[in-house]
């Protein structure tokens, strides 16, 4: 005898928690119904989704969805001036957001947020932590006073009117060999290139592998290193901070996604974080390694 399903539950809530919608899968489904002219119940079969949020998030999009039982084809809306190639000029190459761009050639920007999305052109995130806004020190500057006159980090920051914390992660993010180990400075052993140690750690290029996350060893900003991040899953972040115990920029280098949103990330699944301050149990365990093999 079948036991009865729990009053409350619903065929829908299943579908939606198996099948997460990430943006090539938006992108896809903009173009299933712009392009194709399928209807959302035939979308649906397809991706596997629930029609209702097929629509939901078309709808978020900026996508205008015809009346039920309309029966007919949905080409792609012709707009003057927008094209694929328009876009990304006006987004990527001057920088405009997408208010602007829909200012500028007379459209809404929910129009100009769904052709992003229906052309694969990555949106930038909001707030002060974007990944490609951030504060950076250029790499001529670091070289100048931070290799060439060795000064701390500290003084760097104070000529050139920034924390020594964003002179640090400039000078990892730029594969700059970091000094480390205290002052005065022990040995030239602790020098570190942050990126290529992440990447020499066998456990961490494992998890990466399994999480289909690309090795790139070249450094630079992690918007021009990874243009179009893989997702952050719970159980990529759980992996490389718990059990590598990895720091959240440390993740930032390896992922592409900003310190924030890693935090986020660890708040939302319950992980709870680890005290400013101080190294994190992975570069505690390359501290003492360098120790035993200096000596």
């Amino acid at each position: 005898m079948c036991a009865e399903r729990p009053r409350g539950t619903s065929t829908v809530i299943t579908r939606e928690a198996a099948s997460p919608v990430t943006p090539e899968i938006v992108a896809q489904i903009i173009r299933m119904y712009s392009e194709d002219g399928l209807s959302t119940y035939r979308i649906a079969e397809q991706v596997e989704i629930d029609r209702q949020r097929i629509a939901r998030i078309l709808r978020r999009e900026g996508v205008k969805i015809a009346p039920r039982g309309s029966g007919r084809s949905r080409p792609l809306r012709v707009v003057d001036g927008l094209s694929e190639e328009t876009l990304r000029a006006l987004y990527i190459d001057r920088w405009l957001s997408s208010t602007e761009i829909g200012r500028a050639l007379g459209i809404s920007d929910r129009l100009v947020r769904s052709r992003l999305a229906l052309w694969g052109i990555e949106r930038r995130t909001r707030g002060s932590f974007d990944r490609h806004d951030r504060t950076d020190v250029a790499l001529e500057e670091l070289g100048r006073l931070y290799v060439d006159k060795e000064l701390a980090a500290s003084e760097v920051g104070k000529e050139l009117g920034v924390s020594g914390r964003i002179v640090l992660q400039a000078a990892h993010t730029h594969g700059v060999p970091v000094r480390t180990g205290g002052a005065p400075r022990p040995s030239e052993i602790f020098d570190i290139r942050l990126i290529e140690v992440l990447y020499d750690d066998a456990d961490v290029t494992r998890i990466l592998t399994a999480h289909d996350i690309p090795i790139i060893r070249e450094p630079g900003p992690i918007w021009q290193r990874f243009p179009n991040p893989k997702p952050l899953t719970g159980e990529l972040v759980t992996a490389l901070y718990v059990g590598c115990g990895l720091a959240c920029f440390h993740i930032e280098l390896l992922t592409g996604h900003p310190v924030p949103t890693v935090l986020r990330r660890l708040d939302a699944l319950g992980i709870a974080r680890r005290g400013q301050g101080g190294r994190s149990p992975f570069m505690q365990r390359w501290h003492a390694q360098q120790r035993i093999s200096g000596r």
